[in-house]
């Protein structure tokens, strides 16, 4: 093996660790819409106790970590999240739970904060996304959900309601 294979080879390793470094430092949630089987990343990734209830014909994965806070992600036989909610003592990173519904709530939250003032509630319709969340003093909850995925006949009041 010459040193340039050497070299190469050093590189590509060092390349395929920074890779596997950068993805398991990035967040990872069961957006809305994403499959049921992301839902244990996000139990590892926040090292979290899971507790799974069912009730037909959907699924609660409920997520606790050491602080207190909570997160919940609904799943539908369809076996994709149709709804999250959460109860945390800091605000969670919403654009990974809303995933692809990201740019529309970021930018209604942009347009909001133009407005000023201190807003503790915000509310986000757009296609198919509906985003409720509230912050006081180190409490931050909220519900996200997908109508379109929404089971038939689910009663939207049982949301937070955990």
């Amino acid at each position: 093996m010459t040193s340039s294979d050497r070299v190469r080879r050093r590189l590509v390793v060092g390349l395929h660790l920074a890779l596997a470094t950068f993805f398991a430092l990035t967040p990872a949630y069961a957006a809305l819409g994403e499959v049921e089987g992301s839902i244990d990343q996000d139990r590892v990734r926040l090292h979290a106790q899971r507790s799974v209830e069912h009730r037909y014909p959907y699924r609660i994965h409920a997520l606790q970590t050491s602080d207190g806070s909570r997160l919940w992600q609904y799943v539908g036989a369809h076996g994709r999240v149709f709804a999250v909610t959460w109860q945390a003592m800091h605000k969670p990173d919403l654009s990974k739970l809303l995933g692809d519904s990201t740019e529309g709530y970021a930018h209604a939250t942009a347009q909001a904060a133009r407005r000023g003032g201190i807003q503790r509630q915000f509310q986000h319709k757009e296609n198919d996304v509906v985003v409720q969340s509230n912050a006081y003093l180190h409490k931050f909850s909220g519900v996200a959900y997908r109508p379109s995925l929404l089971p038939p006949g689910f009663n939207l009041n049982r949301l937070g309601q955990e």
